[in-house]
């Protein structure tokens, strides 16, 4: 340590005035010590005390200080010992003297400034040197044997850098001047001192893997060393991640080779270059080769020669742009064949983003382009078979959505099933009770409202579906809305009951809309009913009626326009995601059985949809539900909703002479019931054509009422058309359960009235008794006979 630091001073002055002042202070020195071994002596000494002047001068200074000291020490020695009483000459013994000291100095300083330079070369050498192993990343130690008897026993450290002290033992606090042994007192200091005294021998140098315990965890250390001189130099790295995720690697390279050769299909890698450097086991098999012999461009022997330049051009490109690709081609199966293969590689990439090659897999679709070819080869004898394929899958297809319909269907039944038998029960078991006990009048009574009442919930049941369907015979009008909505609200009112609050607010600015006003009713008492029954005791629901216009796509479904909005909202429950998707499906309910059909909302669709209009419904869990109906917007005058007040119905239309035509006997057999009960003279036909023939024998009526729908060719409409060219004097009333498309128009359309079924005897007086008063004066009559064999009879008879 002591002499490093002398050669850094020696060799550590830079600044020229002080290395020349240095050489002569050098020189002054000699000088002092040549007087003082003058006098220790007694004899006269002139150049050792300089040449060591020299040669510090030479290694403080270097040459030109040197040869300073060397000129200043040879003239002062000539000039004030050499030479006698001053003179200038000198003797001969005495110049050889000089001449010996100026040359032998000069080598000197020579000599001296090549070592200066050498260990000032070696000083900045072992700075690089701690300089770089301040900053390495690997380890470096070098440990000096300890030895016993001859024997080396054990390793102590004489340097480390600081990488090498991080990877110290907890609780050591350096390396330097430790032994292995004292630092590492188990296993692991064991097998360092063999490995080491090894290397000792050996001279090295040496590069492995070792495994250390160090702080009770398992480390690879990977450790390179040399024999220096007596001592060792080691560098080492710990690479336990490393190991670990090599291994991690071989595992997942494993794994994924094992699953590539189990695989059905063919799978290959390429490298960076491009060359392939893997296949799997199906590529082996199906080529008949070794994986040796398809590496590289060894797989290119079983490319067909016509498919190279054009997968290879595709190929190259998406692999310049590190793009998948997708390539067909024909490959060389084991047994010579060709076969269509389609090869879709992806680039891969290592951990590091660094790109390297291709991965890919091919696919056994020759099958397909031989087909292909032969279909296309075919097209022209083939187009009429083409043909029939179509018609075939768009019957299949037609056959889908029948069945899909069918699954419909058989939900619907099944409600209107459970729905119908209740109402059946009623009015079976009610006329079964009566025709039992007929006699007894407040018993009739009692069951026959039932079952009125139960026919009439029925009705309502039949007009849902119809709604649903969106085949309701709607009576199209234009209405008042906040009109119709004063009329309504005190039957709302009584739906709600007394605990929740409705409210109605009415835009003035709102028009009318073109709806038919007992649907609509209909629908609104269906959302006020299903509001109630949504809202807690406390709770409110409000009507809301105002002018809108809509944009394209703002309510799903519904044309962009102008319509008049009906919001019915509550601060109920609300509903969750899952039952809001379904509100609309017929029969579907949260209700439970026996307090609702699930037809509302559906019914409330259906009509808006069929009126040309849109509904959307908002709810939220626990803030309630507002659905909106949006119904189309109509300039033209409302209708006024009046309720007419009739007088009672019996013998109402006493007197008035009716054909009634209906191909249902049970049917036909009350209506003429009904008509009798009014006071009319009744003559029935069972069809059309009955119906015909005794208008054309010029029998005398003042009402024709027809059935829609009858068998023979001739419709209720056909019959309407007849009367109303030949007797316009004559009234028609057409009635119809449901016609759907096959009355040839819209109800509204219609230049004649249309009662619906199932109706009451009310409904039948007040439609016959305003055609009545509407028709055209009536010519001399003649009575209608009863007429037999032509289908046609009087009533009762």
């Amino acid at each position: 340590m002591l002499g490093r630091t002398a050669i850094k001073f020696v060799t550590a002055a830079d600044r020229r005035e002080l290395r020349y002042g240095f050489a002569l202070l050098a020189v002054g020195v000699a000088i002092v010590a040549r007087f003082v071994a003058v006098a220790a002596f007694g004899v006269p000494i002139y150049f050792p005390t300089f040449f060591v002047a020299v040669m510090a001068a030479a290694m403080v200074g270097g040459l030109g200080p040197g040869f300073l000291a060397l000129i200043v020490c040879a003239l002062t020695a000539w000039r004030f010992w050499m030479t006698p009483d001053g003179a200038w000459a000198l003797p001969s013994r005495e110049t050889a003297q000089l001449i010996m000291f100026l040359l032998c100095g000069g080598l000197i300083v020579v000599l001296v400034e090549a070592l200066r330079l050498a260990v000032r070369s070696g000083l900045a050498a072992e700075a690089r040197f701690r300089s770089a192993q301040e900053v390495s990343l690997d380890a470096f130690v070098i440990l000096e044997p300890v030895r016993e008897a001859g024997r080396v026993i054990d390793f102590r450290w004489t340097y480390a850098n600081p990488m090498a002290e991080t990877m110290r033992p907890k609780g050591t606090s350096t390396l330097l001047g430790r032994r292995a042994l004292d630092v590492f007192s188990d296993e692991t200091g064991r097998d360092m001192v063999d490995r080491l005294a090894r290397l000792l021998e050996s001279g090295g140098p040496d590069d492995i893997d070792v495994r250390r315990v160090i702080d009770g965890e398992e480390r690879w250390i990977r450790s390179s060393g040399v024999r220096l001189g007596d001592d060792l130099a080691v560098t080492f790295r710990d690479v336990t991640q490393e190991r670990r995720a090599a291994a991690a690697l071989r595992g997942s390279e494993e794994l994924f080779r094992g699953v590539a050769n189990t695989a059905p299909v063919l799978i290959w890698a390429t490298a960076e270059n491009g060359r392939a450097d893997w296949f799997n086991q199906a590529w082996l098999d199906f080529r008949g080769r070794s994986l040796e012999a398809e590496l590289g461009a060894g797989w290119l022997e079983g490319l067909h020669p016509d498919d190279r330049q054009a997968g290879f051009e595709i190929a190259n490109a998406a692999a310049s742009r590190r793009e998948p690709f997708n390539v067909v081609f024909r490959l060389r199966r084991a047994d010579g064949a060709w076969r269509w293969i389609n090869s879709v590689g992806a680039p891969r990439f290592d951990e590091a983003g660094v790109y390297r090659g291709y991965i890919g897999s091919c696919f056994d679709f020759t099958e397909t382009v031989e087909a292909r070819k032969d279909l296309e080869d075919r097209v022209a004898e083939r187009t009429a078979a083409l043909q029939a394929s179509m018609a075939e899958t768009a019957h299949a297809q037609a056959a889908l959505a029948q069945a899909q319909r069918l699954e419909t269907v058989g939900r619907l039944t099944g409600g209107v099933a459970h729905d119908f038998n209740n109402l059946l029960t009623v009015i079976v078991g009610g006329l079964d009770m009566i025709l039992r006990r007929p006699d007894d009048t407040p018993r009739v009574t009692r069951l026959a409202e039932a079952a009125l009442a139960a026919g009439q919930r029925g009705e309502r049941l039949t007009r849902q579906l119809l709604a649903f369907s969106r085949h309701q015979e709607l009576k199209l009008e234009v209405v008042e809305i906040g009109a119709l909505l004063d009329q309504a609200e005190p039957l709302l009112r009584r739906a709600v009951g007394e605990g929740v609050t409705l409210t109605l607010r009415r835009d003035p600015a709102a028009s009318g809309a073109r709806v038919d006003a007992a649907q609509f009713e209909a629908a609104l008492l269906n959302l006020v009913v299903n509001a109630a029954d949504a809202t807690a005791f406390g709770g409110e629901i409000s009507i809301a009626v105002a002018p809108v216009t809509l944009a394209e796509d703002e309510v799903a479904d519904t044309a962009p326009g102008d319509y008049v909005r009906v919001a019915v909202g509550d601060t109920g429950a609300g509903m969750p995601p899952e039952v809001l998707a379904r509100v609309f499906e017929p029969f579907f309910t949260t209700k439970e059985v026996g307090k609702g059909t699930g037809l509302g909302l559906a019914q409330v669709y259906g009509f808006l949809r069929q009126c040309g209009g849109g509904v959307a419904i908002d709810s939220v869990e626990g803030r309630g539900t507002t659905v909106t109906l949006y119904l189309p917007a109509a300039d033209e005058a409302a209708t006024p909703a009046v309720i007419p007040v009739q007088p009672p119905a019996r013998d109402r239309l006493k007197g008035v002479r009716v054909l009634l035509v209906e191909d249902d006997a049970a049917v036909r057999e009350i209506a003429s019931g009904l008509l009798r009960d009014l006071g009319c003279e009744v003559a029935t036909a069972e069809n059309g054509a009955s119906a015909l023939e005794a208008l054309a024998e010029g029998v005398a009526f003042d009402l024709l009422m027809s059935d829609v729908i009858m068998p023979g060719g001739v419709s209720g409409v056909d019959l309407a058309r007849s009367v109303s060219v030949g007797r316009p004097d004559m009234a028609v009333l057409l009635t119809t359960g449901y016609a759907g498309d096959r009355m040839g128009a819209a109800p509204a359309d219609l230049l004649w009235p249309v009662l619906r079924k199932p109706f009451q005897i009310d409904q039948l007086a007040d439609i016959a008794s305003a055609l009545l008063g509407a028709r055209a004066p009536a010519p001399e009559k003649t009575r209608a006979p009863r007429r037999r064999g032509t289908g046609l009879s009087a009533a009762g008879e």
